[in-house]
């Protein structure tokens, strides 16, 4: 268990070793060069850092049915479950793109690493009543917790110790009148949290598909979606680059943001063919990979409002002091209407 400072702590440390790795920012993994041109065969290949879930299924149906090809890209997919780690090696150049969410690009900028949003994972948050939306907080068999105005005192798993997932479980806590600093937080892998829910290891944890069914079939019960209740209609789970890949790439970086939304939407249409990436890319069953969500249908633009929010949160639950414009944060050619 650890306690808030601890979490701030480990936050802190890891930032800190983002930003030692960001002093060589500027140079340019894989064979990038300036330009892309889909249309003559030829392709510029790129390095993309994914954090491997189910909202991954649009940019693997993408690559599999050429639509980076077309907009003259190749692939080079590095799986990687530590975020941090994809914002060193954005910063560094030792990936072109890399998965983060509207907290890590605001961490980064805080700490003076010129992270920039460059597309949506899966689209913005579905403010549904019903979402389509692979986050779930979910609590455990006889942990007694049926909202999340039990949690306090209890035992929480989240995926990093201050992410975007916390800082929506701690504000939905929060407007229930828990005490935030009374939860407890362990740092877990999503495909562990099952299990450590099974076992009474944890009493809830904030839980990613596809291991949300996982954890239903272990006697865990959905009592809340922290994402979509904290950032609806607001775009949190990105693909990032740095300023310097931006300034040295602008062709590049406009191919790849149009390729993720032409993904996304393709994926929409053909989510049998998207699920089944699931199986090849992450291993999962057949019958896991036809369980998994994403936001289908979602607007696949980039905006603003979720690092808004985030910062808010950053400052009530985190005690950040430095303020961002948040405006700074997205490539420009990330948001609606922009091109």
């Amino acid at each position: 268990m650890m306690s808030r400072n601890k979490t701030l702590l480990a936050g802190a440390a890891l930032l800190a070793a983002t930003a030692l790795l960001a002093g060589c920012a500027g140079s340019d993994g894989g064979d990038s060069a300036g330009s892309t041109d889909g249309a003559s065969g030829e392709t510029t290949k790129i390095v993309v850092a994914t954090n491997p879930s189910a909202q991954t299924a649009p940019l693997y149906l993408g690559i599999k049915d050429g639509i980076f090809a077309k907009h003259g890209l190749e692939v080079e997919l590095v799986p990687q479950t530590d975020v941090a780690a994809i914002i060193s090696g954005v910063a560094s150049g030792q990936y072109n793109f890399g998965f983060a969410t509207v907290v890590h690009v605001i961490n980064a900028n805080v700490n003076d690493i010129p992270i920039r949003a460059v597309a949506t994972v899966e689209g913005q948050q579905k403010a549904e009543e019903e979402p389509e939306e692979g986050n779930a907080l979910v609590a455990g068999p006889d942990s007694g917790i049926t909202s999340a105005g039990d949690l306090g005192g209890k035992t929480v798993g989240v995926i990093g110790l201050s992410s975007l997932n916390t800082l929506a479980m701690w504000d939905m806590a929060a407007k229930e009148g828990v005490d935030t600093t009374s939860i407890n937080l362990v740092q877990l892998p999503f495909g562990q949290m099952p299990a450590a829910l099974a076992a009474g290891d944890i009493d809830a944890a904030v839980v990613q598909a596809p291991f949300i069914a996982d954890a239903e079939a272990n006697g865990a019960t959905i009592i809340g979606k922290p994402n979509v209740e904290t950032f609806p209609n607001m775009a949190v789970g990105l693909y990032t680059t740095s300023q310097s890949y931006i300034d040295s790439n602008p062709d590049i970086v406009k191919a790849f943001a149009a390729a993720m939304i032409e993904s996304q939407q393709h994926a929409t249409e053909n989510i049998d063919d998207a699920k089944a990436t699931l199986v090849t890319n992450l291993g999962l069953t057949e019958e896991a990979a036809n369980a998994a969500k994403w936001n289908t249908g979602s607007n696949p633009y980039v905006n603003t409002e979720g690092f808004t929010t985030a910062q808010e949160l950053l400052t009530k639950y985190a005690g950040q002091t430095k303020q961002l414009d948040v405006d700074t944060l997205v490539w420009p050619g990330a948001l609606e209407g922009a091109n």
